[in-house]
């Protein structure tokens, strides 16, 4: 199988762009605001930087093929692989978490105990039914 090799140092705007979208798609659904999407693509790239050069082809090439890109994380975070698209999911929560008009997402304005059990189990939920595909993706890319 051949792979074509990303270049850290010129990884394209685009495709730290176009992994911003599929991130943000994944976590809040629809388009990132562009203030968001440059913020993440100039982070990117610092992340980038920092990682080695198969890992950020791995990372990208991943990235960009997942049906569910939410599965994958998921099973790469518990796994400990693909770390670096981690840090991507993180990333972009961090960001998103400045901006206004998701304020909702991050700050519960209502305490309620039932309604936080309730949240906690539709979580654990949703998790046990994204780790499977999010594995299956996974044993496609390839290992260090």
């Amino acid at each position: 199988m051949s792979h074509r090799s990303i270049s850290t140092a010129s990884h394209p705007c685009s495709l730290c762009e176009a992994e911003g979208r599929k991130v943000y798609a994944a976590l809040f659904g629809g388009e990132p605001p562009p203030v968001l999407l440059a913020r993440f693509a100039s982070a990117a790239r610092l992340l980038n930087s920092t990682a080695l050069q198969a890992e950020v082809d791995r990372s990208t090439r991943a990235l960009l093929a997942s049906p569910d890109p939410e599965a994958l994380e998921l099973a790469a975070r518990l796994t400990g692989r693909l770390p670096l698209l981690t840090r991507k999911f993180r990333l972009m929560v961090y960001l998103a978490e400045t901006l206004p008009e998701n304020q909702s997402r991050f700050v519960n304005r209502r305490s309620s105990f039932l309604r936080g059990l309730l949240n906690i189990a539709v979580a654990a939920l949703r998790t046990a039914w994204k780790l499977p595909p999010g594995l299956w993706q996974l044993r496609r890319v390839p290992r260090d």
